[in-house]
């Protein structure tokens, strides 16, 4: 049975797919079997993961639109431990159909339970940043969230607006989604941490912040301009080191 995990921010830039990737990958690299769903019509997280091509006939809308059964349109990856549902610009228009139902906003949450949890350890969604129907359909499929914070960026306001947003989802869909950590990303030490969190008034979130940070580090930029996960392009990289040490402590927490 995979543990399902949401990889959701509602600002653009704070290293969400960036956070979605390499925490798949790296814990592909661990010998966990890994999916990655991609939720957002830009592909991002496909584009990197080299989980797509143009020979590739599906994606997740073919899924969601039950034109072919998930097992068609799962794409394996270099990583023999990490498979792709692959997204493209057509996941806009499916959300838009979807999206006049309030049953439409949990169809990839039946789509994982039905097709999908028995065949992986975990499953990672990489969620639009936005308030939007995709994002709200990616948070319904997850029983757990991983919220990306960026010091610079993230605001006491941002994170509020999150909270009221998985409140609505619990009392909707009557779902027990839960915050599994808080990852800061482009942040160099503890210190910084317990700034923002000061200086955000947020301090009542500290127990919930994991413990590897993300540093700022330029190979970050290289690895998604060769459309290479940073553990594949440069582990050695202090980023690379701190998704390795990431991947662990998540595994960690939802053995």
């Amino acid at each position: 049975m995979a543990t399902t995990l949401t990889i959701s921010g509602q600002k653009g830039g704070i290293g969400k797919s960036t956070i979605a990737v390499n925490l798949a990958a790296t814990l592909a690299l661990y010998e966990k079997k890994v999916l990655l769903i991609d939720c957002d019509p830009r592909g991002c997280a496909t584009e990197w993961i080299k989980g797509s091509n143009p020979g590739d006939r599906h994606d997740i809308s073919s899924v969601l639109n039950k034109r072919v059964r998930s097992a068609d349109a799962v794409v394996k990856t270099q990583l023999a431990w990490l498979d792709i549902l692959p997204a493209g610009f057509g996941l806009f228009e499916t959300g838009l159909k979807l999206s006049k139902t309030i049953p439409g906003q949990v169809v990839l949450r039946t789509l994982i339970e039905q097709d999908l949890t028995a065949s992986y350890e975990y499953i990672i969604i990489d969620a639009p940043s936005s308030y939007g129907f995709l994002s709200v359909m990616a948070l319904a499929a997850s029983d757990w969230l991983i919220v990306p914070i960026c010091p610079g960026m993230t605001s006491k306001a941002d994170c509020l607006c999150l909270f009221r947003l998985i409140n609505y989802i619990r009392k909707t869909h009557s779902t027990s989604l839960k915050i599994g950590g808080f990852v800061f990303n482009r942040c160099n030490s503890s210190d910084e941490i317990q700034i923002f969190l000061k200086d955000q008034n947020l301090t009542q979130i500290a127990d919930l912040v994991c413990r590897t940070c993300i540093p700022e580090d330029i190979r970050v930029e290289k690895s998604i301009i060769q459309k290479t996960p940073l553990v594949l392009h440069d582990i050695k990289t202090a980023a690379g080191k701190s998704f390795l040490g990431l991947a662990k402590e998540i595994d960690l927490i939802f053995k």
